[in-house]
């Protein structure tokens, strides 16, 4: 009877004992769990990253984008699939197997992997950003593929990811050199839509002509206010003069200002 209950027991022991020690423990670790959703990007492959647009999903194109929404893929152990059996699986959360390059450098274990300007790939996070997530494994280049990129030859292939889209802090954000370096990577990332670049401008020209304003009615100001204390020093008797003359600076101030408000406005709605 004792070994009869036993041997249920030691099942369970060898069961598990070949779980840890077999790929199979590793497989099951990398459960994923996917959802459908519509892709517009028809050209998207297994194992891009896609981003949302205004069009729908599409593969990324650029580096540490804010966008960054999931991993295409066909085969995820668990599907929530929808009624009418539409979309395509797309991994938000787990292990999933991601295309990748060393546009970046060489990707090692534990690195942070994010979004490239080639389609679709991912690359190794250099700078603070946003990410997908961290590669489970180095990248093997003996057995990649070679891919030309703005003419530079970078190695191609897949990595396991765990998946987790977030900001990472890989450097110092009060650097004065990394908030120029965001402020560029902002402003080239317009120039792919002309609209939105002239949209960028004429707030640039509405700013600048509130700042001039702002700056040429306080020097004004200031200047006049000092020269008004130093003449009622020497002449008291002329308080009432001065201090009209003050009022009538306030005004001007204001009125500077207000033109220069009303040029900003313009400008925003030519």
């Amino acid at each position: 009877m004792k070994l009869f209950l036993l041997l249920p027991s030691l099942f369970i022991l060898a069961i598990s004992y070949h779980l840890l020690t077999t790929n199979t423990y590793a497989q099951i670790q990398g459960t994923e769990v996917a959802s459908v959703y519509d892709v517009k990007d028809t050209e998207a492959r297994v194992g891009d990253i896609l981003v949302t647009t205004a069009e729908g999903l599409v593969r990324a194109s650029q580096a540490y984008d804010i966008k960054i929404f999931g991993v295409l893929d066909d085969t995820p152990v668990l599907v929530h699939r929808r009624l009418d059996n539409t979309g395509q699986a797309i991994i938000r959360a787990g292990v999933a197997e991601v295309n990748v390059t060393t546009l970046n450098g060489v990707i090692k274990y534990g690195d942070y992997i994010t979004s490239s300007q080639i389609l679709g790939k991912g690359a190794k996070a250099a700078e603070s950003g946003y990410v997908l997530g961290v590669a489970m494994a180095d990248f093997d280049e003996a057995s990649s593929e070679k891919i030309d990129f703005q003419g530079t030859q970078v190695s191609s292939g897949k990595i396991p990811v765990a998946i987790r889209i977030e900001f990472a802090e890989l450097s110092n954000p009060r650097n004065l050199g990394r908030i120029f370096g965001f402020l560029g990577t902002s402003f080239l990332s317009t120039l792919r839509d002309p609209q939105q670049l002239g949209k960028v401008m004429r707030y640039m020209g509405a700013g600048m002509v509130i700042l001039l304003s702002f700056i040429f009615g306080f020097l004004t100001f200031s200047r006049t206010v000092a020269k008004s204390v130093e003449a009622l020093g020497r002449n008291p008797l002329a308080k009432n003069a001065i201090q009209v003359s003050i009022l009538i600076n306030i005004l001007l101030m204001i009125g500077t200002v207000a033109i220069g408000l009303v040029a900003a406005f313009i400008i925003i709605r030519a």
